[in-house]
């Protein structure tokens, strides 16, 4: 009796030892199997799109960093000095009396321009410096053509940049097309302010900037008007503290008179 109990357990100990191993097997299986899939351009160590989408993100802002005191354009040569540094004008006549008359009558779209131009070696830099880093790792790295695309919206630029991106290893590979992403700026409602301060300007040669400011508790603007009739409107946006300037001309009335 005893050596069929001992009989029974042993039998039951190697199938519940069988079942262990079965289970321990199918683990390893499913892990092996279907367990995530390593990105060969996004492992630990090297995130080669994230590397390259920083660096871009860091370029656009830098640009429009650059571009929010000046009015909007980095190196503009229809600007006037204030203040130590170049301001553009947005609507101007070098005469006296008459209006002035609009320099940027597709001003968003000439801002848009103005990024994507000052912004496109930079970017191409990015990729660059991506290439080598992954090309040290041992990763084979081609580039296609590159368009860059930006948008706005309240607080918002959007960027969209198409580009083919091929990253290799032996005989795994992994292409990338598209770059998307936004970054948060206030150039977009600051433009839209500076281009309702020109139109006003063009049409009345004036602009009531006082009552805009009761109206608008978001921001604060202020206007300069120099000895040769130039008047410098700055534009702040009081949450970011970010401050547009730009230069109006028109309507001017000579010295002495």
């Amino acid at each position: 009796m005893v050596k069929v109990r001992n009989k029974r357990a042993q039998s039951i100990t190697i199938w519940v030892i069988l079942a262990l191993a079965l289970v321990a097997a199918m683990a390893l299986f499913f892990t092996i199997e279907i367990g995530p899939e390593i990105s060969i351009g996004s492992d630990k160590e090297f995130d080669a799109k994230r590397v390259v989408q920083t660096c871009i993100e860091d370029t656009i802002q830098e640009t429009i960093e650059r571009m929010i005191p000046h009015g909007g354009f980095i190196d503009d040569s229809n600007s006037i000095e204030y203040n130590r540094i170049n301001i553009s004008y947005l609507c101007l006549n070098k005469g006296n009396y008459l209006p002035c008359i609009s320099q940027h009558p597709t001003y968003i779209n000439d801002l848009k321009k103005e990024i994507s131009e000052n912004s496109e070696d930079k970017i191409e830099k990015c990729f660059q410096n991506m290439k080598i880093e992954a090309e040290k790792r041992n990763f084979d790295v081609v580039l296609g053509e590159m368009k860059i695309d930006i948008g706005f919206a309240i607080n918002r630029v959007f960027v969209d940049i198409e580009r083919e991106v091929k990253i290799s290893k032996q005989e795994n590979a992994e292409t990338f097309n598209e770059f998307k992403f936004e970054i948060i700026n206030p150039l977009y409602n600051l433009a839209l302010i500076a281009s309702e301060i020109s139109n006003e300007e063009a049409k009345t040669c004036y602009f009531e900037y006082v009552g805009y400011n009761i109206l608008n508790k978001e921001t604060d603007i202020r206007k300069t008007t120099l000895d040769e009739g130039t008047k410098i409107y700055s534009i702040k946006d009081k949450k970011s503290e970010k401050e547009m300037n730009i230069a109006i001309r028109g309507c001017a009335i000579p010295a002495g008179i």
